[in-house]
């Protein structure tokens, strides 16, 4: 079909009209302007999107490090915000730098071992004993073993347990049931109100066990010219003496006149877990010649570590994690909770958090109590207890208290060099 002549006609001016702007100068320029800045703009959107596909990337690497260490992890760190030194899942605070190091050189295996390595150890443990006195000094595999190589003096004498102090141990286990396997039999006297010497009149040549469970402190009795041996049993307590004096300590215990002191080497002695027995050199002589005493002592490596954490804390307190923590003042924790919340406060999982005024504490039920800080905090999508569960599964662990609806996370056991790490965790943030 032909074209009308009056259709040509207008696609004759027309392509007439596009081929005079084509050769204007002015319309020129317009267009290599254009193309121009369609050139520019490319590369930076090309950066754009690669950097959008780098950022998902990293992410991607990140999560997959993240699983891969969750579900390969052997030691898996604690950040312990819970409030309670001695938590279940671990206190998350560590030993000192110097008794790892010892301990390290021992567990190579290309050291002096045998008797020679334990006799000079024992010399360096008796520098640290309390002066004034015949001490020596035994470290067990754990406090339970301490506990049960004590149990050898039944050979000799009746172990007596006053009922006010038949207290639950860490663990649970009562004190009179907590001597392990090797004794017959524990006797209990006495009533649950407080210890006379009258309670004992049975007894001639016995052994009594005191223990301070944490509700009130241990008191010595004075029996006299009785063939008596005192005993005391601290699930929680330091070396020396330390500033914090409602916490029990050898050296305070066996200057009251205790004969022997047994007490757990972790916990705010800042060492191993292990268990010390600490006292006169005949009771502790009798113990350690025992036949079962090899199976219950402590390899050399403990007993390195817990000698060179001793002589540490004789030395500074500050040198120690624990009592360093224990010794952190209410102003720096208050200054540290008040910065966490404002970091937390700009997250958006974050619902709600707040600063907190509440006590810490050594044990769950114990007298011993410090002052803290909190941040408590609430989860936008998440109830509290999921959180928990969730913040428990990460690496480092975190060990928070649930309150209701809120999270706790108590400051007191934290270094203030893992405030960082530990607000990450809490707001979800990617760690390297």
């Amino acid at each position: 079909m032909a074209l009308p002549p009056w259709t040509i006609e207008l696609l004759r001016r027309g392509l007439t009209d596009v081929a005079r702007k084509a050769g204007d100068a002015e319309t020129l320029d317009k267009l290599k302007q254009q193309a121009t800045e369609i050139l520019q703009d490319l590369p930076q959107t090309a950066a754009r999107g690669i950097d959008a596909v780098m950022r998902s990337a990293d992410a991607g690497k990140k999560s997959v490090q993240r699983w891969s260490r969750k579900h390969t992890a052997i030691a898996v760190p604690v950040l312990n915000a819970s409030g309670t030194l001695q938590h279940l899942f671990g206190d998350g605070v560590p030993i000192c730098d110097e008794a790892i190091s010892a301990g390290v050189d021992i567990m190579r295996g290309d050291c002096v071992s045998g008797p020679a390595a334990s006799e000079r150890m024992l010399r360096r443990l008796q520098r640290n004993l309390p002066v004034g006195g015949d001490y020596s000094i035994a470290i067990a595999n754990n406090f339970p073993a301490a506990l049960t190589a004590f149990s050898m003096l039944v050979e000799h004498r009746s172990i007596v347990v006053h009922r006010s102090h038949a207290v639950r141990l860490p663990g649970g286990v009562p004190l009179p049931e907590a001597f392990g396997t090797l004794l017959p039999v524990v006797q209990e006297v006495g009533g649950v109100e407080k210890a006379t010497t009258d309670d004992f009149d049975g007894f001639e040549s016995f052994c009594v066990v005191w223990a301070d469970g944490g509700t009130y402190p241990v008191e010595i009795l004075d029996f006299g010219d009785r063939d008596a041996i005192q005993a005391v049993v601290l699930p929680v307590a330091t070396f020396t003496r330390t500033a914090h004096e409602e916490i029990p300590s050898v050296e305070a215990i066996l200057t009251q006149g205790a004969d022997v002191v047994m007490i757990n080497g972790g916990g705010v002695c800042g060492g191993p877990e292990c268990g010390l027995l600490v006292g006169r050199q005949e009771i502790i002589q009798a113990i350690t010649d025992s036949p079962v005493w090899p199976a219950l002592q402590a390899n050399e490596a403990t007993q390195t570590m817990m000698s060179v954490a001793i002589e540490t804390a004789a030395a500074s307190a500050d040198n120690i994690p624990v009592l360093a923590l224990l010794d952190t003042n209410e102003e720096n924790l208050r200054a540290r909770a008040e910065r966490m919340a404002t970091r937390l406060s700009g997250s958006d999982l974050i619902q709600h958090c707040h600063v907190a005024a509440e006590e810490a504490r050594i044990t769950a039920n114990g007298r011993w109590r410090l002052p803290s800080r909190q941040v408590r905090l609430r989860h936008q999508s998440w109830s509290a207890e999921k959180w928990s569960e969730d913040l428990r599964e990460e690496i480092p662990s975190v060990i928070a208290r649930v309150d209701g609806e809120e999270l706790v996370v108590d400051l007191r056991w934290i270094a203030a060099a893992d405030d960082s790490k530990l607000a990450a965790l809490l707001a979800g943030e990617s760690e390297e």
